[in-house]
């Protein structure tokens, strides 16, 4: 992926400034108030004045270019940004970090001063992060102290930069997390100074460089001098800082991973800054990278650009139903005219942890306008019988129909469930039995309330939620038939019994693709359900004819028990249960006369479940679970 990361960083950078720094200022932020740390050497005082305020949404790129704000480094790095939101950064390690790193000038003498009459020493002399911070004594404002605080060096300097940012926040009549500060020697600002200037870019850029070799670039293929060294960079593909990932476990053979010419390199760093800031979306509550990988290279590099920037605008206009709905064809239009080729890097990030979960590769945009498509084919059957709004599906929503247990390997939960996102951007046929199984885990959940061992929360009545997402998956599975990905049956016409189904069954039926022993399995689930139903108004909250089901697999044997111990119950309940005998009567003559040597033990228990849940769409129709009419009109 770092030969497309290069080609961001190539495209974004054409035609514009090849200054790095303009690029590694973030383009978006919330702070409101910037700060002046004053480090006055005359009076020997630090005051904090505001410098600047905005109203918007964030300083501007160009304030925050003229300060020199790139965001902090990640993990245990040094610190050495002037212009930072973690004013803990400045009091402790900042200034000495830089007094050590820059070469010998005025900036270096001006930062030794600093450090002579403002830092004393903590409980660790010798740590370069932590061994020394800004006197409290010095401070004029508030009341802060340092001394008798935790004995965690760490512990105490975070919680006595806490305590100063309150005061901070309170004089400029701001939230904490809106302030950015700066720092300031004498009335100057140091990130104006051309020596820091130069001092960050080398950081960020020529330090890689310090040590080559000539060998050829692993990205352009040109012989020239390369550097290993991506410690800097923010998306980790490559470990080049830990021995044991080195063949044969010697440092000098990090250049079989990679190896990068100066430009490669400095495009990596401006296009994985610029794809972190605008290509970055979210599916369902998996974090992703889009990554485009231009399929021609005669094309107009601006336009290409603003192509860019618009993938995850329109990408998230897509997955999301409420939005398809309104701009189908500006999506599809976008989709069917972008020259790109889709890469969908999904990936955790937690504080400095980058961890790749799974990249699919090579996804053509006419596939997200197929998929775009079948979804909003899929939604008109739901509106056509009046789907609940909570049961509605798109792409995001299949992070949600399969649980995923907290304890264990995280990565073998996640598995399951990009799997299937992997099949469908890649248009790989989807196992049967694989997707009832996972349906079967999401019910047995509902039902037994075991929500505290799954990755999402309770939601609403373990019942109504049942039933939600029974009618999610069948919607999702008619997705997946749509888009000739899902083998499942075939609808076949009942005309003869068609008339004993319950009011507007029958057109679900054919719309969602059901064969003759899955309508029968369903119409039977809607029994159960008219019992339960029935079981609820005497008094029976808990409906234990539930209990006749099995969440875990239905075999042959359990679904004949079932026929016959609802039948026993429809006589039991017959004064609430309305035409339940007849809707029985057509469900065992489908069911009996199909071909249903092919049906798993989970795919009974889903198309059982499915035409329990069929209840939500029958209110205020004729023949629903509330007629309580009997059977003798």
């Amino acid at each position: 992926m770092l030969n497309v990361i290069a080609e961001i960083g190539k495209i974004v950078v054409a035609g514009r400034s090849n200054d790095v720094l303009e690029f590694l200022v973030p383009e978006r932020n919330l702070f409101k108030v910037l700060v002046g740390m004053h480090f006055d050497t005359k009076k020997k005082t630090v005051s904090f004045n505001m410098v600047k305020s905005t109203e918007q949404e964030g300083f501007s790129k160009q304030v925050l270019k003229e300060f020199l704000y790139i965001p902090t480094e990640k993990g245990n790095r040094p610190q050495f940004l002037i212009t930072t939101q973690n004013l803990g950064y400045i009091l402790s390690q900042t200034i000495p970090n830089m007094s050590v790193f820059l070469n010998d000038g005025e900036l270096k003498k001006k930062l030794e001063v600093l450090i002579d009459i403002f830092w004393i020493e903590t409980g660790k002399p010798n740590d370069s992060r932590y061994g020394r911070v800004v006197g409290p004594e010095f401070i004029k404002i508030g009341e802060v102290i340092f001394e008798n605080r935790s004995k965690d060096v760490k512990k105490a300097i975070t919680e006595y930069a806490t305590d100063l940012e309150k005061a901070v926040a309170e004089k400029m009549n701001a939230k904490p997390k809106e302030l950015l500060y700066t720092v300031m020697v004498d009335g100057e600002f140091i990130a104006r100074n051309t020596e820091y200037r130069s001092f960050v870019l080398h950081k960020n850029l020529e330090s890689a460089f310090e040590s080559t070799q000539r060998q050829y670039c692993t990205n352009c293929g040109t012989l020239t001098d390369v550097s290993i060294d991506t410690t800097r960079f923010l998306l980790k593909f490559y470990m080049t800082d830990k021995i044991n990932f080195a063949s044969y476990f010697n440092a000098k053979n990090f250049n079989r991973a990679v190896t990068l010419c100066r430009d490669c390199y400095c495009n990596i760093i401006i296009g994985e800054r610029w794809l972190d800031a605008n290509l970055r979306t979210s599916l369902g509550n998996f974090q992703v990278y889009i990554l485009p990988q231009l399929l021609y290279s005669n094309f107009n590099d601006g336009l290409i650009l603003d192509k860019m920037k618009n993938l995850p605008k329109y990408f998230n206009a897509a997955k999301n139903i409420n939005e398809l709905r309104q701009k189908e064809a500006e999506i599809l239009f976008y989709f069917e005219d972008v020259p790109f080729i889709l890469n969908f890097l999904f990936f955790r990030k937690a504080q400095a942890a980058f961890k790749i979960l799974t990249l699919i590769k090579d996804v053509p945009p006419s596939r997200i306008a197929k998929m775009a498509r079948m979804m909003n084919q899929v939604e008109d059957v739901a509106e056509k019988h009046d789907f609940p709004a909570y049961s509605r599906f798109d792409l995001n929503q299949i992070y949600w129909l399969v649980p995923m247990k907290k304890k264990g390997a995280d990565h073998l939960e996640y598995r399951k469930l990009l799997q299937l996102f992997d099949n469908l951007f890649n248009e790989y046929l989807f196992q049967p039995a694989q997707l009832y199984n996972l349906y079967c885990q999401l019910a047995h959940m509902h039902r037994s309330k075991t929500y505290q061992l799954y990755k999402f929360s309770k939601k609403g009545e373990p019942d109504l939620a049942l039933k939600s997402d029974t009618l999610k998956w069948n919607l999702f599975l008619l997705f997946l038939k749509k888009l000739n990905l899902f083998q499942g049956g075939k609808y076949m016409e009942t005309m003869h019994l068609e008339e004993f189904y319950p009011t507007g069954l029958a057109d679900i039926f054919a719309d969602l693709q059901y064969d003759p022993a899955q309508q029968g399995l369903a119409l039977l689930g809607y029994v159960l359900g008219a019992v339960a139903n029935a079981q609820y108004k005497e008094g029976l909250e808990n409906k234990p004819v539930l209990e006749k089901v099995n969440y875990q697999g239905m075999s042959e044997e359990k679904i004949i028990r079932l026929f016959n111990e609802l039948f026993e119950k429809i006589r039991q309940y017959k004064k609430h249960i309305g035409y339940a005998e007849r809707w029985w009567s057509a469900a065992k003559q489908l069911y009996e006369s199909s071909d249903r040597r092919g049906l798993t033990a989970n795919e009974r228990v889903f198309y059982l479940l499915s035409g329990y849940s069929f209840n939500l769409l029958s209110s205020g129709k004729k023949n629903s679970f509330d007629n309580e009419n009997n059977d003798n009109e």
